[in-house]
């Protein structure tokens, strides 16, 4: 008997710790998990609401979890139709946690179309937080992601950022963080206008800044994130945007012991995809620090380097590795241009007039290919929708070895007859001979005024 009580008291005992530990398991509701912390804060965590960008199956909800914070849990009403302000209608939901911006937040996931009533909870100090319910709203009002932000310069370190309000006009507070290029945190403020001066907190509601941010580098690549957040706490409107402080005049300057030349390069759209731009460029023997730089539309004036701002995009090599190429998605079109430097001279290209929405390159592959000698093709193409002042000629062998690269304002070329190229080459030595039966590629890239590629024709051919 006494040994059948003591296994009685025991498991009662792990009965209780498992539902203290371990809601999910044990169904509790926030209610009386409050009733064991008589000590608690309504309103105490930060906390909201997204859908995952162009998915409204998946939510995050985003806390920040105060230093000292423990225990973190996410509840959920057991029916989205119960009272959201009555705690005894939440029960627990096991979630996996993330950390973002650098782990100065955290986010649950949630995987669900249904749209419900939420809220996180912490103890810290001995002290039960919890936030203001949160109603998810991820079909109805879907987040809106967007990089749709004027960034403009007080001083070249002291960015300040303005916007306006999405599809959803129901935003009440927007929340703007600053990460370094690894995504490490700098900044979080909140403000009730829609614009935040770095680093002013005159109009800052809220700041979760700990200590005084340092000040930003010049040239070094931040991200910018703002969102939007309604009364209910969700977010209607995300905007995510890179920055890089010092604009091209500020580079230019900065580089004054240097001699300026002109680099060659032009733009043009993905085969098939208006929002994704090509910058080919062709660096130079030993040139290094490729950059790329754009305006913030097509109305500013293209030769004032003001208004050019860096940005980070990804470049590789391209037409038979001669050349280099960024890319870029976006459907905004811009002036674009790009500068490296090699020795003492600093080279940046003529503006580039980006046209993806109203002038998309046109992609083919129909080119005449004859032999008046052999081994010497002559190539023969009709121009696109888009008159060309300029066409780029490049020949390559297995699709990485460059051969000859040289410019016609005539619709045709043949390899190694110079009588109608241009002055400008390309290739720095005479070209090899082709060797009979051989499979080679020619690219021609017919280019405007505005060095746009309106036609780009690309064809693999056997040597004859």
């Amino acid at each position: 008997m006494i040994k059948q009580l003591f296994f009685t008291i025991v498991f009662a005992i792990l009965i209780t710790a498992c539902s203290q530990d371990n809601d999910v398991q044990v169904a509790r509701s926030l209610q009386e998990y409050i009733d064991e912390n008589p000590d608690f804060k309504s309103e105490g965590v930060i906390a909201y609401a997204a859908n995952a960008v162009g998915n409204t199956n998946l939510s995050y909800i985003f806390y920040y979890p105060e230093e000292g914070a423990t225990d973190v849990r996410y509840y959920e009403l057991t029916d989205p139709a119960l009272a959201k302000n009555d705690f005894s209608n939440y029960r627990r939901q096991s979630l996996t946690s993330t950390s973002v911006f650098g782990g100065k937040l955290a986010r649950f996931s949630r995987s669900s179309d249904i749209e419900n009533w939420c809220l996180v909870t912490f103890v810290k100090e001995g002290v039960l937080h919890i936030s203001t319910p949160i109603h998810l709203q991820n079909t109805s009002k879907s987040t809106q992601y967007t990089n749709d932000v004027s960034i403009n310069y007080k001083t070249t370190t002291e960015p300040n950022f303005a916007w306006l309000d999405g599809a959803i006009n129901e935003n009440n507070v927007y929340f703007q963080v600053i990460t370094d290029e690894e995504d490490n945190f700098i900044s979080g403020t909140y403000t009730e206008e829609k614009f935040f001066q770095f680093y002013d907190t005159s109009n800052v509601t809220l700041n979760i800044n700990t200590i005084k941010p340092e000040e930003l580098v010049e040239d070094e690549v931040y991200n910018f994130t703002l969102m939007g957040v309604s009364e209910d706490n969700w977010v209607n409107l995300i905007i995510q945007e890179q920055f890089i402080p010092r604009n091209l005049e500020e580079f230019v300057v900065a580089n004054s012991d240097k001699t300026i030349a002109e680099a060659f390069a032009f733009g043009a759209t993905a085969n098939g995809n208006a929002t994704t731009n090509y910058i080919y460029y062709y660096p130079l023997e030993n040139s290094f620090d490729f950059r790329y730089y754009e305006t913030k539309n097509t109305t500013v004036d293209p030769t004032d380097y003001k208004n050019y701002s860096r940005r980070n995009l990804a470049d590789k090599a391209d037409i038979g590795d001669k050349f280099r190429r960024f890319t870029k998605e976006s459907s905004d079109e811009v002036w674009c241009l790009v500068t490296y430097i090699v020795d003492d001279v600093l080279y940046i290209s003529k503006p580039i007039k980006t046209k993806n929405n109203t002038q998309p390159t046109e992609w083919k592959t129909t080119v005449e290919i004859t032999y008046p000698e052999t081994l010497k093709p002559l190539f023969t193409w009709e121009e696109g929708t888009y008159l060309s002042n300029l066409f780029l000629n490049a020949l390559t062998k297995d699709g990485d070895t460059f051969l000859s690269g040289t410019f016609t304002k005539e619709k045709t070329f043949q390899y190694y007859n110079e009588s109608n190229i241009e002055a400008t080459k390309i290739h720095t030595s005479t070209p090899p001979d082709l060797i009979l039966d051989d499979e080679y590629k020619f690219s021609v890239f017919g280019l405007d005024n505005d060095n746009w590629a309106n036609l780009i024709i690309q064809n693999t051919f056997i040597a004859q």
